[in-house]
């Protein structure tokens, strides 16, 4: 079976290694996208976060069968590594020492990116300082993705972090013991500059076919230029890079001054990270414009040749209320002049939630645990809401409104947009009271038939309208975005045993509840075909009938 990732980071690990100290790399002949650096295996076998060990670097996708990747290129937002400011009121004193001691300033912060998240101290340093630019990091890393698109190569190089390991840890050794892992023979990637190129890539099983996107609207350098200049360099993109954006997930964790960003960060968090600025908000008028400009719209939504291609948009880390409105003021009016946009979830879960406006009504409340059985808890204390957590039954999904929630899938089902499924255990919904065993193709499956089940029940989709979920429905990982999936799929290595027992699950929900949404479905073959299309034929259709020409 082969496989394709709506939502991944092939590259990013090699990336911030290697980034600051090209040079060193470079002499060595290891300053490559297929460079491995060296993992951490108590981690990756205990299906931890993956920020110590790769989860579907190039060696480890071409050794997993995945031959289609949409890769995503994504300048670090410095907030990650800049400490919280200082705000007055409730714990002010807390707040302020944790702020302090997290400033850019002093070293806890410089601990925490580099033994946490596993980035190098040199990478740090430079997304610390002033000089960080993130339209110059984007167009450095869309340069080193595309310096191995097209070449075969022999075998990968290892890199291993660290003087002590180096000299403890043999290369060979590691690549005897743990061959999928650390090396890929003969391998190569492309990345097509057109549709015909696109297609032709895809008939070939002796490729990964890359289809890049960019994750975040601030990688345009929203913080720091003129509304004006963010147009000039949408066009940039356009025209001057040797490939095309496929999308673009307009939102991320923090402000871009273009539209709100959902609630994405856990409670403990909180502590250092701040999302406050932005959170929650709807589009701002210049997201208007540009989310237009990229999409190739003018002012009233018709389009334009002049703006260029069409770079889709990815409503992942949008707010539900920045959702509402790219759906009213552009996907509806475009499509009822037959101009359809199909909407793209990449990494993203179902909430349990009926409507977005449900999902606006609730998210002051959103907490951790938070699930589709919580309603208002605003008004509570923080004991009050502690009470509450503790006294509830989990309910199965994460209803904060990061996630998709009925009628973000009625407009996915009426555009033929894609619901890429995320594989971050905490997005899925799993709970702290929850059994070990959910932790694992349970979680996969509950959110997979309730997206489904969600469609098959929508009033508003005909008949003939509701089937077609099973053809939006794909992976969409997010692996590589510091995620902790689900113990027993720490990486794209367990892609097929996902695939094996999914086709499993999906059997025994057949022939037990017989339920309509599964109606179509006669034999375990017809069932084997469906969890086809979910790992790689739906992500193939949809890519072949939207790539720029």
């Amino acid at each position: 079976m082969k496989f394709s990732d709506l939502h991944t980071h092939n590259h990013m690990r090699a990336h911030f290694w290697m980034q600051e100290n090209p040079k060193r790399f470079t002499k060595k002949k290891s300053f490559s996208p297929w460079t491995v650096i060296a993992a951490n295996r108590k981690a990756y076998k205990k299906g931890k976060m993956g920020a110590s060990y790769s989860q579907a670097d190039l060696v480890r996708s071409w050794n997993a069968n995945v031959r289609l990747s949409f890769n995503s290129l994504y300048p670090l937002e410095r907030q990650f590594v800049r400490g919280k400011k200082f705000k007055a009121g409730k714990d002010k004193w807390y707040q302020f020492l944790v702020s302090h001691a997290s400033s850019h300033k002093y070293p806890l912060r410089d601990f925490i990116q580099t033994f946490y998240m596993r980035i190098p101290d040199e990478a740090v340093n430079y997304f610390q300082s002033d000089d960080y630019d993130y339209w110059e990091s984007l167009n450095r890393e869309m340069k080193f993705v595309y310096s191995e698109s097209g070449n075969r190569i022999k075998k990968n190089k290892i890199f291993t972090p660290g003087a002590i390991r180096r000299l403890v840890e043999s290369e060979r050794k590691r690549r005897r013991k743990y061959p999928l892992e650390n090396e890929a023979n003969n391998a190569q990637y492309f990345i097509p500059k057109s549709k015909t190129e696109l297609k032709k890539s895809l008939d070939s099983d002796d490729e990964i076919t890359m289809v890049i996107t960019i994750e975040g609207a601030h990688a345009l350098g929203t913080d720091r230029e003129s509304i004006d200049e963010i147009s000039k360099r949408v066009q940039e993109i356009k025209k001057d890079w040797p490939m095309p954006v496929f999308f673009i997930t307009f939102a991320h964790h923090f402000d871009n001054k273009l539209c709100g960003h959902a609630h994405s960060i856990p409670d403990t968090g909180k502590l250092l990270l701040d999302q406050t600025v932005g959170k929650n908000k709807r589009f701002y008028p210049e997201g208007f414009r540009i989310a237009r400009e990229l999409l190739g719209l003018d002012a009233n939504n018709k389009r334009d040749k002049s703006l260029g291609y069409r770079i889709l948009l990815d409503v992942k880390h949008m707010s539900a209320a920045a959702r509402k409105d790219y759906y009213e003021k552009i996907v509806k009016p475009a499509m009822a002049d037959g101009d359809v946009i199909p909407v793209i979830g990449s990494h993203c879960a179902y909430s349990g939630r009926p409507s977005l406006d449900k999902h606006i009504e609730l998210q002051s409340s959103e907490r951790d645990d938070s699930c589709e059985l919580c309603g208002d808890e605003s008004k509570l204390s923080k004991a009050g809401k502690k009470a509450l957590a503790n006294s509830m039954t989990p309910g199965k999904f994460n209803s904060w409104n990061i996630n998709l929630c009925d009628e973000d899938i009625e407009v996915i089902v009426k555009t033929g947009g894609l619901f890429g499924l995320s594989f971050d255990q905490r997005i899925l919904g799993l709970k702290s009271k929850d059994p070990k065993q959910r932790n694992g193709i349970q979680l996969i499956w509950e959110n997979i038939e309730a997206i489904a089940k969600a469609a098959y029940e929508k009033t508003q989709l005909t008949d003939e309208e509701k089937p077609q979920i099973w053809k939006c429905l794909t992976i969409g990982t997010d692996f590589e975005g510091l995620i902790d999936p689900p113990d027993k799929y720490p990486s794209v290595l367990q892609f097929r045993s996902v695939a094996e027992q999914l086709i499993e699950e999906i059997e025994k929900t057949r022939k037990a509840k017989k339920p309509k949404y599964l109606s179509h479905l006669k034999n375990a073959q017809d069932t084997r075909a469906l969890v086809e299309d979910f790992a790689f034929n739906n992500a193939v259709a949809f890519v072949r009938k939207h790539y720029p020409k």
